[in-house]
């Protein structure tokens, strides 16, 4: 039947974009500020937070769904989920609040998610579709939303907001949700999987928060990066096989997020543009196995964050790269190297949600806070833009998608020797 089909694949990746939509869009506009000022609250209000309460959350979820081995109550957290993303439309729920119901919505939508894919290579693929395409497009959907109130953080004071998603696109998801999860089988799951993701997302938040936020020196960031990194490897080496390295993946994805676009509303068609090379891309990689070639790519995109040339001058190079090769770069690489099992087909494509050293707290000239920054009032902002941190964050960068890309090869090779190994003579 055409539902059991193509049913599954609209599910995850209509859930998938929810998800992240609303993790980035919760956000406050003054969370730097709140960091720097040390205010007790300021670890609960910054996409550090937000990105690892949806890993954890998504995780319960799994476990939850699998222990009681029920598909009806997949449907029901879907529907919990959709909830409580749309609570602040019904409910007087703060900016500060909202940060945690909205990651927490997030990440119960993407366990229903995993649960539906359960790590069949299509399913799966819509889950790192939406995810990920939330997150390349972000800046550029978001513009065209008109004005919304603004999620200020600065103090405790009630600054209500409404739902991160139009409740009409909450609603259809939902109804997506609901009937692919009565729908999908309960299969196998690896409790030992879970386990691993659950620890590597509070390890993220601890390292965030106590040595690389947006108030650390380059020296303490590059140590945090470190530790993620090496913790990354480890969380890797326990999963199984095709596992590990998507979760490999996902840190290079996370770190090619250093530099980011700034989109116009002018640029729309731009965005049409990067949105269809990103979804071709993945459809190329399920089919052909390019993962070598996507993260070479991926690296000497995120290189191109190097070739700024001062604040007063666009990186024409950079920003074509960012615009037309990184979603290919990406799109390839989540196509040929899609898992096996459930946890890392819903974890691989938040970890760039749940490790923001890169694209959040990478080294950056000193901020200065202020109703405005010198722009004269006449400036025509660029079509699209890119922003790089200082050139230690991209050096960074670089080498750790370097990394994962020897430990992705080593990988590959280990199991072309054992395969060969075992056909005979």
């Amino acid at each position: 039947m055409i539902a059991d089909r193509y049913g599954p694949v609209a599910a995850t990746v209509c859930g998938g974009f929810v998800a992240g939509y609303s993790i980035r869009e919760s956000l406050g506009q003054d969370s730097f500020h709140i960091e720097s000022s040390g205010k007790w609250y300021g670890a609960f209000v910054t996409a550090q937070w937000a990105g690892s309460l949806a890993v954890l959350a998504a995780v319960l979820v799994l476990v939850g769904i699998h222990s009681r081995r029920s598909s009806v109550l997949a449907a029901v957290a879907a529907a919990l989920g959709s909830v409580v993303i749309a609570l602040p439309s019904f409910a007087p729920i703060a900016s500060n609040q909202a940060v945690t119901t909205n990651a927490l919505g997030a990440g119960v939508l993407v366990g229903v998610c995993g649960f539906i894919a359960a790590g069949r290579r299509f399913p799966s693929a819509g889950i790192a579709v939406g995810l990920l395409g939330s997150m390349l497009l972000y800046s550029a959907i978001s513009p065209l939303r008109g004005p919304r109130e603004g999620r200020w953080m600065d103090n405790l004071a009630p600054q209500y907001v409404e739902s991160t998603v139009p409740l009409l696109v909450l609603l259809v998801t939902a109804s997506l949700l609901v009937r692919m999860g009565l729908r999908a089988p309960v299969i196998g799951f690896e409790t030992s999987d879970a386990a691993v993701v659950g620890v590597l997302a509070f390890v993220y938040l601890i390292v965030y928060t106590y040595l690389g936020n947006t108030t650390s020196t380059a020296t303490m960031w590059t140590f945090a990066v470190a530790i993620a990194v090496v913790l990354t490897y480890a969380g890797a080496l326990n999963l199984d096989g095709r596992d590990g390295r998507y979760l490999m993946l996902g840190l290079a994805i996370a770190a090619s997020g250093v530099s980011s676009l700034g989109w116009s509303d002018t640029s729309w068609w731009i965005f049409a543009a990067a949105a269809a090379l990103f979804v071709g891309a993945v459809g190329v990689g399920l089919r052909l196995d390019l993962s070598t070639p996507a993260l070479v790519l991926l690296a000497v995109v995120t290189a191109t964050g190097l070739l700024s040339i001062g604040d007063s001058a666009v990186n024409v190079v950079g920003t074509v790269a960012y615009c037309t090769l990184y979603p290919v770069a990406i799109g390839l690489a989540v196509g040929s190297m899609q898992p096996t099992r459930t946890v890392a087909s819903a974890i691989g494509p938040l970890i760039p949600f749940a490790l923001t050293l890169f694209w959040v707290s990478a080294p950056v000239p000193p901020r200065v806070f202020g109703w405005t920054d010198g722009t004269p009032e006449d400036y025509v902002r660029p079509i699209v833009s890119l922003y790089s941190p200082l050139p230690v964050g991209v050096v960074v960068a670089v080498i750790v998608i370097v990394g994962c890309l020897f430990v992705i090869r080593r990988h590959d090779l280990a199991h072309h020797d054992r395969v060969s190994d075992s056909s005979g003579p």
